[in-house]
């Protein structure tokens, strides 16, 4: 109850900011001049205002993008606001493994930097579909396609980091519905895998923002067994109603917010978290954490579960090593 009246409140926490601070108060005293950023879903909603923030304070943008037109659009909007933003479209579907080796491969090319990766990109499926490498879409989507696209761009980012001297930052954009699922992950992924099943979106996208969480929690413990200067947190960006939720437009989306509404943040205020875990000189060397209204916080106990993260990163490896449409077998 007191938790909910902070938030209600917009409260401060030990950050010095809360529920109702927007992207732009967070990010106030930042130079990100030097900054070379990849933000992935960033034609729309948090993810754009994200960008947009993070280029009025200097950064160069990457927008990985499906919809290459929607990406040059969202690129021109920021460019009219700052115009001295220098912003770089490329085509990203992380649905599909290829792909996602595609647009690193064409990224490596530019020889540019890297600092910050954040990972917003998110799909809420209602209609039950399978990617082209035979996993489920939404999973494909938040968790697996960011999973290999991390990997990836790790060794760039580590030796940004060396070069540099500046530590980078993952930012894996995660959500507190991943506390709704309980069970097995890797069987209940192998289920609706499968072309025929018994399919709940909403346990589907609590299973992909849990494996979000995890990913955090493993990777930061690869990273630091390295003593790369690299860390990785995820964020919860709190409710807000963006083209996630407009895609499940209908009587009960619109009840369930009308009766929400005194909880529901706007778009930069939702945009806040990320950035604030991304750009805030406070966090230099916190990793592994899961933050929400910009301070940190506790996940789920399965989100907190070290041996359920280290299981799902192996079958992960052997998921993004399988060949186009592989039947799913994480044990293969």
């Amino acid at each position: 109850m007191i938790e909910t009246g902070k938030y209600l409140l917009g409260a401060a926490g030990a950050s010095g900011f809360g529920s109702k601070s927007t992207a732009e108060e967070v990010t106030e005293n930042c130079d990100l001049h030097s900054v070379t950023a990849i933000i992935t879903g960033a034609t729309s909603g948090i993810g754009a205002e994200t960008a947009r923030v993070l280029a009025k304070r200097g950064a160069r943008l990457i927008f990985p993008a499906r919809n290459v037109k929607a990406a040059e659009e969202a690129k021109e909007r920021i460019v009219s606001e700052f115009p001295e933003t220098e912003i770089v479209v490329m085509e990203l579907d992380l649905s599909s493994i290829a792909s996602v080796r595609n647009f690193v491969a064409d990224f490596e090319s530019l020889d540019l930097p890297l600092n910050l990766l954040i990972n917003n990109a998110g799909k809420l499926a209602h209609e039950h579909a399978i990617s082209e490498d035979g996993i489920e879409m939404t999973f494909a989507t938040n968790y697996l396609g960011h999973f290999l696209l991390t990997n990836l761009l790790l060794k760039k980012m580590i030796q940004t980091a060396e070069e540099t001297g500046v530590q980078g930052r993952i930012v894996n954009v995660t959500s507190g519905i991943h506390g709704w699922f309980s069970g097995d992950l890797i069987e209940y992924l192998r289920l609706i895998s499968q072309p025929k099943c018994q399919f709940d979106a909403t346990r589907a996208y609590a299973l992909s923002k849990l494996a979000n969480v995890l990913h955090t929690k493993e990777l930061s413990s690869r990273l630091q067994k390295i003593d790369a200067n690299v860390t990785v947190n995820c964020v919860h960006p709190g409710v807000v109603r963006t083209r996630l939720t407009r895609d499940r437009e209908g009587l009960l989306t619109d009840l369930v917010f009308f009766l929400a509404s005194k909880l529901v943040k706007t778009v930069p205020q939702a945009a806040a978290t990320t950035c604030y875990v991304a750009t805030n000189p406070r966090l230099v060397n916190v990793s592994g954490k899961y933050f929400t209204d910009c301070n940190e916080t506790t996940p789920s106990g399965l989100g907190s579960n070290s041996s359920e993260a280290t299981k799902l990163w192996a079958a992960s490896e052997i998921l993004v090593a399988q060949h186009s449409k592989a039947s799913f077998d994480p044990c293969s």
